[in-house]
């Protein structure tokens, strides 16, 4: 990737450069006779113009203690509005479908259902947690800020969908169809589909669309294993979604900074992108 773009305009003999540099847009304005001679054929570098200052002071603290502070803004973000209308929405659609647990049920073992391979291979924690780590630390190694960034948000989300998920597990303490405990809801349900809501949003649909459809795969798994109800799917789904949109906050709640700027022979405005975890 370039380290910066510039766009060079003339009005009126005035000469005013946009220099976008690692996230960080300055607006230079030149007076009359301070127009570089070489503006004509090409823009010059940005540094002949005016030295930009770093658009913020450095987080005081180290990786470990910003996720662990990011990690505790996600709990405090999760009750919120936003996440009342997913998890009312899911609760919502469990409890309907609640009525029909038992003929689901009855019906899917009843028909000797096609097992399917790999569902709860997927949906495992286990597997989820360990590959947001992979993400995370490879990718930083590898100096891509943009991967590095979703897997620390695959690995937040997953630490925030697995502390809901059990909570409510130990608090309703539903039978499964099976008879073992812990039935609601579905934590295979919650922590796919929390990643693919990561995904979703840092990405778009070309990868949360697969995404998603893999979390309902594991979804249906659990079904068709006997080890779940449908209304406990539902509401994982509902619990992992919440999840995922929670930790992403940042991707959605950009504010800009303005600061003057000063060049040679004129000035400018400095305008940094700011995003609040």
């Amino acid at each position: 990737m370039k380290p910066f773009r510039q766009l060079a305009l003339t009005t009126g003999g005035t000469f005013v450069r946009v220099v976008i540099a690692h996230g960080v847009i300055a607006v230079l304005v030149c007076g009359p006779g301070t127009r570089p001679a070489s503006a004509q054929t090409a823009p010059p570098p940005p540094a002949a113009e005016a030295t930009i200052a770093p658009p913020a002071a450095p987080i005081e603290g180290g990786v470990a203690h910003r996720f662990l502070r990011d990690v505790a803004g996600d709990y405090k973000h999760f009750i919120s509005k936003e996440t009342a209308v997913w998890l009312g929405a899911g609760g919502g659609a469990a409890l309907a479908v609640h009525a029909a647990d038992d003929s689901i049920a009855e019906h899917v073992q009843e028909s000797d259902p096609v097992e399917l391979t790999g569902g709860a291979n997927y949906g495992s924690q286990w597997l989820h947690i360990p590959v947001a780590l992979a993400v995370w630390g490879v990718s930083a190694a590898a100096g891509s800020s943009r991967f590095a960034d979703t897997g620390r948000d695959l690995l937040r989300a997953q630490i925030s969908v697995v502390s809901w998920t059990y909570a409510v597990k130990v608090t309703t303490n539903r039978t499964r169809p099976n008879d073992d405990p812990h039935s609601f809801p579905s934590g295979h349900a919650s922590t796919s589909f929390a990643t693919a809501m990561v995904l979703q949003e840092h990405f778009g649909w070309k990868a949360g669309l697969p995404a998603f459809a893999a979390a309902a795969y594991a979804g249906a798994s659990r079904i068709t294993a006997n080890q779940h109800w449908a209304s406990d799917v539902v509401f994982g789904a509902a619990v992992g979604a919440a999840s995922g949109r929670t930790v992403t906050l940042h991707l959605r709640n950009t504010r800009f900074s303005f600061a003057p700027l000063a060049a040679p022979g004129g000035g400018g405005v400095l305008v940094t992108a700011l995003r609040s975890s």
